[in-house]
């Protein structure tokens, strides 16, 4: 069973055929994990705070609908976290945020799973990142969280950098925090368009020495996603593999990252990679075995990028896909 950890949000999205209209959409990365997996029909639990306002109780709506498995979530009584959306001619979002005080970022330490409760949830992975693990004071309580597991080697831990530099963040703190938590993680995707404004790297630049420096002398999994470049597959072992992208129209990217993320985690539940003792699971990971499992979590973003909004596609909607490829 896969753990997501993180923020449940309303994105109100332009409209760009209609001036001055917004469209209200349950959105925020790691529910939208948590969707593509419930998409998919993976094991899994969404662990957020949602807001009891009516924001909230749209979000709770849209997420059971979709048989998002919400008992671990928590009622919040803060207000709903908003993200004002506009979308430009490719398809590509831009982001401003409504976040001071609001739900997704008060966690404490008891609203936490104990390590018995995830033993009885049988969790084998924990999925966090984006701005729940940027946003204080949530990120300090979830990082301690972590890293306990991480050090006891009980779960996967997979993490999704998905930056917001709208949010008006500092890179240089930035970088020492996704260092850090890239070091307690084992599992790590960024987009090329994360890690330059990280490092401060010009369009296209090289990152392989920068990856390479986070994977050190571990069996850790990084993925690089470029787009319509496709992804570029990172280990210890081997030198770098890149995983072609699927030719698509694009309506816009949004949750196409999320999708990645859950299927990639799905595919490595299907045949036991997750779970305690990770970094000798992703050892055992052959190659071959690995670059089809990347090919197809990217095959599912690109279903979710023809779609208007995150709508990660079913196992049924994929299968159909890669039957036609």
């Amino acid at each position: 069973m896969i753990l997501v950890i993180g923020e449940a949000l309303i994105d109100l999205i332009e409209n760009r055929y209609q001036a001055g209209g917004f469209n209200a959409v349950v959105g925020g990365a790691n529910a939208n994990v948590a969707l593509a997996l419930a998409r998919r029909g993976t094991k899994h639990q969404f662990l957020g705070r949602i807001s009891n306002d009516r924001f909230g109780k749209i979000i709770r709506e849209r997420l059971e609908s979709n048989h998002v498995q919400l008992e671990h979530s928590v009622e919040a009584q803060e207000l709903t976290t908003l993200a004002v959306v506009s979308i430009d001619s490719n398809g590509v979002p831009s982001y401003s945020f409504y976040v001071n005080g609001t739900a997704d970022w008060g966690w404490t330490e008891a609203e936490l799973p104990t390590d018995v409760e995830l033993e009885n949830m049988h969790a084998t992975a924990i999925q966090f990142g984006c701005l729940t693990m940027a946003m204080q004071p949530s990120s300090a309580v979830i990082e301690k969280w972590a890293r306990d597991h991480f050090n006891q080697k009980s779960v996967t831990i997979s993490h999704d950098i998905n930056m917001r530099p709208a949010l008006g963040f500092d890179a240089a703190e930035e970088r020492v925090r996704v260092e850090r938590l890239n070091q307690i993680s084992h599992i790590i995707k960024a987009s090329d368009e994360d890690i330059e404004w990280l490092y401060g790297l010009d369009k296209g630049a090289d990152v392989d020495g920068i990856v390479a420096d986070w994977i050190g002398d571990t069996e850790r999994i990084v993925l690089v996603t470029r787009g319509a470049d496709g992804t570029s597959i990172y280990r210890k072992r081997t030198a770098r593999v890149d995983a072609p992208s699927r030719k698509i129209n694009v309506v816009d990217t949004v949750g196409a990252g999320d999708t990645f993320c859950a299927n990639l985690l799905g595919q490595l539940s299907d045949v036991d990679a997750l779970g305690s003792d990770p970094f000798d699971r992703l050892e055992n990971l052959s190659d071959a075995d690995l670059h089809e499992y990347v090919r197809v979590a990217a095959v599912a973003a690109s279903i979710t990028c023809e779609r208007a909004g995150c709508e990660p596609p079913t196992s049924a909607d994929l299968a159909e896909t890669l039957r036609s490829l």
